[in-house]
């Protein structure tokens, strides 16, 4: 059906329905329903498939690797798009369908295999790799939809819905196996999880294409190499964003064994369970109900992103973004050091509240940062160093901890120790934080002394 002759494109109107702008940020709730629950499940899967420290290790580099190659990629060809739908849907299609295939795989990749144990490594591997590299080249395009479409006074929304469905994704998925809903069928918990996730997924997305009409674009741009733009970015840093990407470096290289092993150390370490066990075994029985109390705990460090999220601008304004961040890597120091300890089972509430905290003030600070001291022209580049340096940050802390500390026997009698250790990194972020962050009052005194020095051209013109 064609539009009517006064259509009004919807980036160009005053505002629109706050329904509709939630409905065409629905393909980032479809996003979070790919990373979210594969990245928590991916070592109780490897655990079931009886893979080492080594085979791990790679495999939980794929998603990390592929999010340095993909995105950059479908970004620049997703801008330049000329089809008739529009530029970012037939992205979100294609890449929703490849990652329902590597989801399937992972899934049931024991089924696909005949259960011989070198076939169900590869199909899911292959999965992985599948599921990765769509839903990277998904998301870029869809998180760009939703800027392309909703008007400028309805951005800061947009922000608030896309960081509302992270923590709906979240929430659903870890209540799916705090609830031990895989108990009423013959599922496994993971592979429950994956099922509803895609359904899900694939709702919201059928939503978000509908509910977007795209304007066509007529006129081919000039095309740029990603990565020449990329290295380019990296040579234009200034002292105080180095800090700041560095800062996130080591956030990042601190904290990516708490949500690696958190779901495992329940299950081994707190309920004593084993994942190679036979299935039906009372062993597995008490390894599934320690992964379902680490995602029942996960369901309140959600409830408590969610809504630490809403007081977290006001709570910045009021304390500043150093300071600010300052709290939040004390926040994920403290809640790392508690797994030293074989304590009860509910006693780790504490430190999924307070780890709750941190991931909100991890996860805004350093873009806000940069947004308020970069120039517009860079801004895109230096906001693209964070994210680099972030998941290069993740790549050294699967080498230097998973395939290193990871296969001393120390950390393998306890689990809670390859996540306490790397605390000492979050230290560094703290200080690599405080220098960083202090060039939010420079740039503010530097706006200001820039406004002086206009108003005296002004005034001696």
């Amino acid at each position: 059906m064609g539009r009517p002759d006064d259509w009004v494109p919807l980036c160009k109107r005053d505002h629109i329905n706050v329904a509709w702008v939630a409905a065409i940020c629905l393909n980032q709730l479809t996003m979070n329903f790919i990373w979210l629950p594969t990245s928590a499940l991916m070592n109780p899967f490897c655990q079931k498939l009886g893979l080492n420290n080594i085979a791990i290790t790679f495999i939980q580099l794929i998603p990390s690797i592929i999010g340095l190659l993909v995105p950059p990629i479908s970004a620049v060809y997703s801008d330049v798009t000329t089809l008739k739908w529009g530029r970012r849907r037939i992205y979100l299609v294609v890449g929703e369908v490849l990652v329902i295939v590597g989801l399937l795989m992972i899934s049931f990749c024991r089924e696909l295999a005949g259960h011989k144990h070198g076939g169900s490594v590869a199909f899911f591997v292959i999965g992985n790799i599948i599921a990765s590299a769509a839903g990277n080249a998904a998301n870029g395009p869809g998180r760009s939809m939703c800027s392309d479409l909703v008007p400028p006074s309805q951005q800061v929304l947009v922000s608030n819905i896309v960081t509302l469905y992270g923590g709906l994704a979240g929430l659903i998925s870890n209540l799916i196996g705090a609830l031990k809903l895989y108990e009423h069928t013959s599922m496994s918990n993971e592979t429950l999880i994956l099922m509803i996730s895609c359904i899900i997924g694939v709702v919201a997305l059928v939503i978000s294409v509908v509910a977007s009409p795209e304007e066509p674009l007529l006129e081919k741009p000039e095309t740029h190499n990603p990565y020449s733009l990329i290295i380019q970015s990296f040579k234009n840093l200034t002292k105080p964003i180095l800090l700041i990407d560095l800062a996130f470096l080591f956030f990042q290289f601190g904290t990516q064994m708490y949500g690696w092993h958190c779901l495992n150390f329940f299950g081994m370490t707190i309920f004593e369970g084993d994942p190679g066990a036979p299935d039906g075994s009372e062993p597995l029985k008490k390894y599934d109900h320690g992964v379902s109390h680490g995602q029942l705990l996960g369901v309140i460090q959600t409830v408590v992103q969610v809504f630490f999220s809403f007081v977290n601008t006001p709570i910045v304004n009021k304390m500043g973004l150093r300071m600010s961040w300052e709290v939040g890597m004390i926040c994920g120091i403290i809640a790392e050091i508690f797994f030293l300890f074989k304590i009860t089972k509910w006693v780790f509430i504490v430190p999924y509240l307070i780890m709750g905290i941190c991931q909100v003030i991890a996860n805004s600070c350093p873009y806000a940062i940069v947004s308020i001291i970069s120039d517009s022209d860079k801004l895109a580049g230096n906001i693209t160093s964070i994210v680099l340096f972030g998941n290069f940050g993740t790549l050294i802390s699967q080498f230097t901890f998973n395939m290193g500390l990871g296969s001393i026997g120390w950390f393998k009698e306890n689990e809670g120790r390859i996540i306490a250790i790397p605390a000492i990194f979050v230290l560094l972020a703290m200080l690599c934080g405080w220098f960083g962050f202090s060039a939010d009052t420079k740039g503010a005194d530097h706006e200001e002394q820039s406004s002086d020095a206009n108003e005296d051209t002004s005034d001696d013109k």
